[in-house]
This record gives structure tokens, C-alpha cells and sequence, in this order.
């Protein structure tokens, strides 16, 4: 099936049809609704690739993401996907489940379909692929990670500052053994949110402590392991900051195994977990990241590379985090106590007022 079939069957030109079916250019009304007659009935698909070997644009970028069931990563997609579409690019996403042999797969099949540009949150701490793409001049955005000497456009949030934030406000309340249940070292967002704990917890004198210390996969299932090993140290934790919303359900699920309450006997805050801090009472602050803009402006910052629009230096967009609170938890976390004597300390908890503190 051709685009001179359709032009037959709609008693149009070829240069008709193309217009229609690119949406570029104006054909009359009726015109149009004939074509697309012709189209439907005749099954007519247009070659993408084809139409990208004549015009160096194929209309559509490609979307890498860690962990696409990652609500944060999900509204990221959604912010990148809006944008594109509404100047008429369509979007493929890929899900590298934070391995970087399957970001290098997916890297090589979107330079075989010909992208105009890529956006990507990196897997791991180095991509041979990515560095290649960069090479190919094909435009990229960074987005939520970064990743270091690859010269890139990047958008992603204030990770250290906010860190620092929410770990001062838990030691405004009382805390002192601040656990950092953290992920990948090799990654930008956990060496960023490690320095920021780090950076609170030395200007208020407060030691760091390793064994508070825990690193990992992005998962929910290693999280959950670390947190009970958390529990069998000593000095237990009074407050456990999650680096991100799975390992913030990994640490509830740690905690609910061994019948600790939270955040009755033992809080936990985290990063990105706005939809379960409003949903469920465990958790006594989120950084809440603009995940959706995030989206929106790395697609806006593809566009201008795409398009010709901007070809200077690589570009860096740093968006503010809120820290959004629940100030009704018991301001002194239970140190130094065992699982049974957390246990022993539950207490009912009224509904919890939310305030907002922008970073």
C-alpha cells in the first residue's frame, strides 16, 4: 500500500496526502476528511523512517527511565510525553530497570530507528552508550541524573540542598540517629542527597555514623532488607530518611515485618513520596520534587537542540524541591532501643496536619 493509492482512492495528489498525514501544511477541510477515508479504508500506514531519510527528522525521541512503575518516574514520562506530542513528536520509552546493559541495548536500537534527540536518567554511574550517542551528535537531555563528562544538557532537582533541608528539619525536631537508607553510590541523586545529610548532620555537630548509613539498589526489596539489618545495629536509629519513594515502601515494609509502628515508635521521611504521604500516615516528611516539570522543560530543552534553536554549551536547569511536613509525629525519636522495646512504646496518633516549607 502506497501514498498514490490513497491519492487515487481520495482523488487527490501525493503532495495532498503528505500534507494530511504529516499534519503539515493546509488542505481544505472536506479535502482532509477524504484523505483520511481513503486512509482508514485502505490501511495506509506511513514509513517514519522512509520519510526521516528525506527530511533528517523522523519525528519522534526516545524516553530512558529507570523504573517506569516508579510514580516519580511515571509523571516524569508524563511531562515529557505532553510536551512532545504537542509539538508533534511521539515519544518511546524504554524502562532500563537501572541497568546499564539494557540502557546500551535500547540506546542502540533508538540510534537504529533514527530519534531526532533522546531524554535520559541515566543507569549507573557511567554509560559507554550514552558517551557514544553524544559522540553521534545526537541531540540528549539529562534528566534527574547526571552523569559526570558527558556533555549534556541536564535538568534535575536542588538533590543536595534539599537533602540538607530535610535532614536539619529532623534534627530541629529532636532526632539525632538519622539513618540514611540510601541507593546506588554510583549515582548523582545518592552521592547528592548523601552530601546533604552528610553537610546537616556535621553543621549541627551531630557525628556521622556509618553503620546509620546504608546503600543499595533502588528497590524496595534490597531497602527492606537494609532496614532490618538497620534495626539489629547498634546505635539504633531514631528516624530513617529514605532516598526515594521505593525505598521509603521497603523501609514500612521492614518496620511492619518486625511490628515496629511508624510513625508512632519510628518515622521515616523520604524523598519523592508525595502521593504516599498523603495517602498513608507513616511517613512525617516528603521532598516532594517537580517531577513533572522536569519532564516538560528537558523536552523543551531537546526541542531547542532538535530544531536548531540553541547550539551553545550545555545547559544545567536546577528546580527547587518543597518539603512538605507532618508536625503532630512525637518530636523525639526512641534511640538506642531495641525492635520489642519500639514495640512496646506504640501509641494511637491523631490525623496528621500537612505543611509545606519550599526549599
Amino acid at each position: 500500500m502506497s501514498i498514490r493509492d490513497v491519492a487515487s482512492r481520495a482523488g487527490v495528489s501525493t503532495a495532498t496526502v503528505s500534507r494530511v498525514v504529516s499534519g503539515r501544511g493546509y488542505v481544505a477541510p472536506e479535502t482532509r476528511e477524504r484523505v483520511l477515508a481513503a486512509v482508514a479504508d485502505l490501511g495506509y500506514v506511513t514509513d517514519q523512517l522512509a520519510r526521516g531519510l528525506k527530511t533528517r527528522r523522523t519525528h519522534s525521541v526516545g524516553l530512558l527511565v529507570p523504573e517506569i512503575v516508579n510514580s516519580f518516574y511515571t509523571t516524569i514520562v508524563r511531562g515529557v510525553e505532553d510536551t512532545a506530542n504537542a509539538n508533534g513528536i511521539h515519544v518511546i520509552i524504554g524502562n532500563t530497570d537501572d541497568d546499564t546493559a539494557k540502557e546500551h541495548d535500547y540506546l542502540r536500537l533508538l540510534m537504529g530507528l533514527r530519534v531526532d534527540g533522546i531524554v535520559i536518567a541515566p543507569a549507573g554511574g557511567a554509560s559507554p552508550g550514552l558517551s557514544h550517542v553524544i559522540r553521534r551528535g545526537i541531540p540528549t537531555v539529562l534528566i534527574d541524573r547526571t552523569v559526570e563528562g558527558v556533555a549534556a544538557d541536564r535538568v534535575h532537582s536542588d538533590n543536595e540542598s534539599a537533602a540538607r533541608a530535610l535532614t536539619r528539619y529532623l534534627l530541629a525536631r529532636g532526632f539525632r540517629r538519622i539513618a540514611l537508607v540510601n541507593g546506588d553510590a554510583t549515582t548523582s541523586v545518592a552521592m547528592e542527597r548523601s552530601s546533604g545529610y552528610t553537610s546537616a548532620l556535621n553543621g549541627a555537630g551531630i557525628p556521622v555514623l556509618p553503620n546509620l548509613i546504608s546503600d543499595g539498589p533502588w528497590t524496595a526489596e534490597d531497602a527492606q532488607r537494609r532496614t532490618a539489618e538497620l534495626l539489629r545495629s547498634s546505635p539504633l536509629p531514631d528516624v530513617i530518611f529514605a532516598a526515594n519513594n521505593f525505598l521509603a515502601l521497603g523501609a514500612l515494609r521492614a518496620l511492619r515485618s518486625l511490628g515496629v509502628a511508624s510513625p508512632e515508635t519510628l518515622p521515616v521521611a523520604c524523598f519523592d513520596a508525595l502521593s504516599l504521604f498523603v495517602t498513608l500516615d507513616p511517613l512525617i516528611a516528603a521532598m516532594d520534587q517537580p517531577a513533572r516539570e522536569m519532564g516538560e522543560v528537558a523536552m523543551r530543552l531537546l526541542l531547542d537542540r532538535i530544531s536548531g534553536a540553541y547550539t551553545g554549551a550545555a545547559r544545567e536547569i536546577v528546580l527547587p524541591s518543597m518539603l512538605i511536613t507532618r508536625d503532630d509525629v512525637p518530636a523525639l525519636g526512641f534511640a538506642g532501643q531495641s525492635p520489642a522495646a519500639l514495640v512496646a512504646r506504640r501509641h494511637e496518633t491523631r490525623a496528621a496536619p500537612i505543611e509545606t516549607v519550599h526549599t
